[in-house]
């Protein structure tokens, strides 16, 4: 038994060499060794997600239960469920791309599953290109009290968090990423936002370009300036400084620092939430192989 395999459900495990069967790739012990490795990657990530949401797990949910939702499945795939309106909800799917019967990112606005969703047995859905998905492993609901709006900003939130989290997991597997930029670019960012807002790349970039200038417009204008849960943009005043004698570091050589007047600078204040989730990021030495 590996170490990845440790902890492993049952069920998961024999669905995890089903789907290396179904796949196609290699049939040995290295493969089924990365996809542990990812499956228990993606499930510490959703565990940390609803803790640092303040979202509860639960066993099963009814159908006509009001309240949004993430599910995690056994094969690693996430669903997002968003709180019930009017005709229906909208449900989003990322799948691990080893599946070749569904589409690796589906989204419908008017959908929601057709009976209870449990843990350990499949979710069925309705009204959308997703029909039935591997059996949960976990499903996490917002608490009554959390009103519909803030369920969705919420829900929102975990899914574009998770969907980027496990398509770099999807990685270590070499395999393809959901559609997912593999570096965080102008170019590729525009690409992402437009595919998953069912918008061309020109539209994409114009509401990016709108949204960034009206930032950099509230801030110049002296106010504080909200960034989503990354935290807040703000000018700050740097005090004037008068020219002085100083050393370079790099020569040793003593330079003159020309007098500065006081000047307005930007800043960026990082939200509590960000700072907890950086501190949860495990850094790795940038070499051959590490990405």
């Amino acid at each position: 038994m590996r170490s990845s395999d440790e902890g492993l459900p049952k069920g998961v495990l024999a669905h995890l060499k089903g789907l290396i069967t179904s796949s196609g790739l290699p049939d040995t012990d290295v493969t089924l060794e990365a996809l542990s490795r990812a499956w228990a990657g993606k499930k510490r990530l959703f565990e940390r997600q609803v803790r640092a949401l303040d979202m509860q797990a639960v066993r099963s949910l009814a159908p006509d239960d009001p309240r949004g939702a993430l599910l995690l499945t056994w094969s690693g795939s996430l669903v997002s469920l968003g709180p019930a309106e009017g005709a229906g909800r909208h449900v989003e799917y990322a799948s691990i791309e080893l599946r070749t019967d569904v589409p690796h990112l589906a989204r419908v606005e008017h959908g929601g599953p057709e009976g209870v969703l449990s843990v350990d047995e499949p979710a069925t859905f309705r009204g959308g290109p997703i029909h039935i998905t591997s059996p949960l492993l976990q499903i996490a609901v917002c608490g009554p009290e959390v009103p519909p709006g803030e369920q969705v900003r919420r829900i929102r939130e975990a899914t574009v968090f998770l969907t980027n989290g496990f398509a770099k997991i999807n990685r270590t597997i070499a395999l393809p990423a959901a559609g997912m930029p593999e570096r965080f670019t102008r170019k590729s960012i525009v690409a992402w936002v437009a595919s998953r807002n069912n918008l061309s790349q020109k539209q994409a970039r114009r509401v990016i370009d709108d949204y960034l200038t009206i930032l950099e417009s509230g801030m110049l204008l002296g106010q504080r300036i909200p960034v989503g849960a990354l935290g807040r943009l703000s000018l700050r005043k740097r005090p004037a400084r008068q020219a002085r004698v100083g050393i370079n570091p790099a020569t040793g050589i003593e330079i003159t620092l020309p007098a500065r007047p006081e000047e307005a600078v930007p800043r960026m204040r990082f939200s509590r939430l960000v700072k907890d989730r950086a501190r949860q990021v495990r850094l790795q030495p940038l070499g051959p192989g590490v990405s």
